[in-house]
């Protein structure tokens, strides 16, 4: 009892001290109704998240680890005096979340001190820049500072960013940046940190804070302001109501980066790529609002708006001669399809064993996304990815193809359904998944049509990035022995559901009087798990490939067995399936077929090669500083890599684009020359790319290999795939 009360004390006297602290800086304070947020969130994660944790003290204690880690990963802005004040709450973030309303003045100010120590280290930085620095210095700087100790003093944290800024300067010397430019670059990029980190306002520190609470009980879960949560639902909807133009920020300014094909800013012939909104108003009426300095998210909120509308855009041409010149546009919003992400396909064609031609479909699915809100009004021509695919697939056989490979290698999930649904394309009848509540409940989820709408050879390639409804998909398909699955070493490995709970109706009436616009914004989280219909989770050993391929990422940190606080692996029962019988005993023979090309694959060398310097590189967690040691190990660098480079230039794959095929008002067609992707995709990854004019295309080897498999899975199943049944029914009307 004595303990409690102390920490009840502890408790009020940091809720008057933290108040205190905020009141008098003037800094960011919570708004009205954000503790009660805050309370939402930690009461719906308490009572309905998968894992049953509760909120304690050690939850409190990964909350204070993940909400320091959110601001500062690398230590490179706190002091160790800071984290030392911090800790007096490390245990108490429990009890103020309990509190109705919450306290989140914690967490103000742990975030105000952050805004602080950037703008200290900004000043710090410029003055650092004016200073000469000598690159004959033996001295090294540390990469990774995530497990290194936080600074003492403000003195040892200069020392680590002049060893930062010399880092800078080192990379744009070997790339061969005069050093005027390189100090302006870098005076640009830190004065927009400064400005980004002044631009952030109480629902990003909100949004910041909750998520950390959220992620100590998963790493999927997360809280979504208002802003986040429209950007989720467009992301999985592809699409928007809007004009149909992608933005980006340039300095102060908002510039149009590109238009949106049959958006209402493309069919005005009004509007074009770097043109600059400096204003925009609201209906016929409306007054101008001024946009210049305005961060990028506020602006996309004032254009965004509900089909039908209007609004007015005050612009300054992007081939003005001054910025005088404007020019007004006003625009009725629309829906606007984004195709961008959209599954796309193409042939691809390569000499048979018989030494025919042969010709194979891949379809390339970046997500599985569902416009669920058009499809809940009743639009007949709503957006998914399985109605995509099967337009893709009808006229990929009109081509004649000989097998197909779904690319699942970006995909990092979507809808459920549309993962079930996509199964249902290639078997005729049977479940598709198992999915467990918190509570311990199954159910069964389960082809929703009888036909089997591709009969054909089928191969589905993988990688670390496959994750979710992608991870479902894969799985279903191997427990049929339905394709070949083909891939890096598993999958990522994500074997839950999320659910977004919209909070607003949540919201006591006071709060909802005072906010009628939504405020409380979405918590994302991790409710169900996932379950191969042969009772394996996908969860965080993900589905291991029939085949596996060496992969540019099997040696980096990126599945989910790798991110704190995932859930564990399990099994249940399994369910009774159809097997099709088609892969699994050739599995011995493709495997050693493949293993055989790999030795004789230069690229497949090349990732041996790559793996084995990054993996040397991570253990000394360090770089040179000495300017010329840093040239030798470029120059080392570069003269193996322009030897791959010959060897690439020699190089005779075989295998060529024919075909591509994209979706265009909702049917498949032949994409026209322009609008064709480069055939010579590359894999790469971050830090080793060149100038386009030097750079060597990489083939696509991966998916080559793949096609390799596909050939001798051809070859050795013959006319196996006659027995699947014929499509029975009424034809799809897609």
């Amino acid at each position: 009892m004595a303990s409690y009360f102390k920490k009840m004390i502890a408790i009020v006297t940091i809720v008057l001290f933290t108040a205190t602290a905020v009141a008098e800086t003037g800094k960011l304070k919570s708004i009205e109704y954000q503790p009660y947020v805050a309370n939402l969130v930690s009461n719906f994660l308490s009572l309905y998240h998968y894992s049953g944790l509760n909120l304690d003290d050690d939850l409190s204690k990964r909350v204070f680890k993940e909400y320091l880690e959110s601001l500062d990963y690398n230590r490179m802005f706190f002091l160790e005096s800071d984290i030392q004040q911090f800790r007096a709450w490390e245990t108490q973030f429990d009890d103020q979340l309990r509190m109705v309303p919450a306290n989140v003045s914690t967490a103000f100010l742990i975030y105000n001190r952050f805004r602080q120590r950037v703008d200290e280290r900004v000043e710090n930085i410029n003055e650092l820049l004016d200073q000469e620095f000598d690159f004959t210095k033996v001295e090294g700087y540390v990469l990774r500072r995530h497990e290194q100790p936080w600074a003492k003093s403000k003195d040892e944290l200069n020392q680590i960013w002049r060893r930062r800024l010399k880092e800078d300067l080192i990379r744009f010397e070997l790339q061969g940046k005069p050093k005027k430019d390189t100090l302006d670059l870098l005076r640009k990029r830190y004065e927009r940190l400064s400005r980004n980190n002044r631009d952030l306002d109480e629902t990003d520190v909100l949004e910041t804070f909750l998520s950390s609470v959220a992620r100590t009980f998963d790493p999927h879960s997360a809280y979504l302001k208002p802003m986040t949560k429209e950007n989720f639902d467009i992301e999985m909807g592809h699409s928007l109501e809007g004009i149909g133009a992608t933005l980006r920020t340039e300095g102060e300014y908002t510039v149009v980066a590109a238009l949106v094909k049959g958006g209402p800013a493309e069919k005005s012939s009004k509007i074009k790529p770097e043109d600059k909104i400096i204003g925009v108003a609201q209906g016929k009426k409306g007054e101008y609002e001024d946009v210049v300095d305005l961060r990028l998210d506020k602006v996309v909120k004032k254009i965004r708006g509900p089909k039908g509308s209007l609004v007015r855009l005050l612009m300054i041409p992007g081939d003005a001669k001054d910025y005088s010149q404007t020019k007004e546009v006003a625009l009725i919003r629309d829906r606007v399809e984004i195709t961008a992400m959209d599954a796309k396909a193409e042939i691809m064609e390569m000499e048979g064993e018989n030494g025919n031609a042969m010709r194979v479909g891949v379809i390339e699915i970046p997500s599985f996304y569902m416009d669920t809100s058009a499809k809940v009004a009743g639009d007949p021509n709503y957006k998914s990815t399985t109605r995509d695919v099967r337009r893709l697939i009808a006229k990929l056989e009109s081509k004649n193809i000989d097998g197909l490979v779904i690319d699942l290698r970006q995909n990092g999930g979507g809808a459920l359904d549309e993962a079930i649904e996509l199964t249902g394309v290639f078997i005729d009848e049977g479940p598709v998944v198992q999915v467990r509540d918190f509570n311990g409940r199954v159910r069964v989820h389960r082809d929703p049509d009888d036909e089997l709408r591709y009969r054909g050879p089928l191969v589905v390639l993988t990688s670390v990035f496959s994750a979710s409804a992608s991870e479902i998909f894969a799985g279903a398909i191997q427990d049929y022995d339905r394709g070949v699955v083909v891939g890096a070493k598993s999958t990522h490995g994500k074997g839950t559901v999320q659910n977004i709970f919209s909070l607003q109706p949540s919201l006591n009436k006071q709060m909802r009087r005072a906010f009628a616009e939504d405020v409380a914004g979405a918590l994302k989280m991790t409710t169900l798990k996932f379950y191969r219909i042969s009772g394996s989770s996908t969860q965080f050993k993900g589905v291991e490939p029939d085949v596996v391929l060496p992969s540019p990422y099997d040696d980096l940190d990126v599945g989910e067995e790798d991110l704190d606080y995932a859930l564990p692996w399990d099994e249940i029962d399994a369910v009774p399936h159809k097997n099709y019988g088609l892969v699994r005993d050739l599995v011995p023979v493709l495997k050693a077929n493949s293993a055989k090309r790999l030795t004789k694959n230069n690229e497949f060398q090349y990732l041996a090669e790559d793996s084995a310097y990054r993996k040397k590189n991570r253990e000394r967690n360090s770089v040179s500083l000495v300017l010329a040691e840093r040239q030798k190990e470029k120059e080392e660098l570069e003269a193996k890599e322009n030897a791959r480079d010959e060897s690439r230039k020699i190089r005779v794959s075989g295998i060529k684009t024919d075909e591509t095929i994209i979706l265009e008002n909702n049917k498949a067609i032949v994409a026209p020359e322009d609008e064709k992707p480069d055939e010579n995709k590359a894999e790469t990854i971050a830090g080793a790319e060149k100038d386009d004019e030097e750079k060597v295309a990489i083939p696509d080897y991966i998916l080559e290999e793949c096609l390799m498999v596909m050939r001798d899975y051809i070859s050795l199943r013959g006319e196996g795939f006659a027995g699947l049944r014929t499509t029975r029914g009424k034809k799809d009307s897609l």
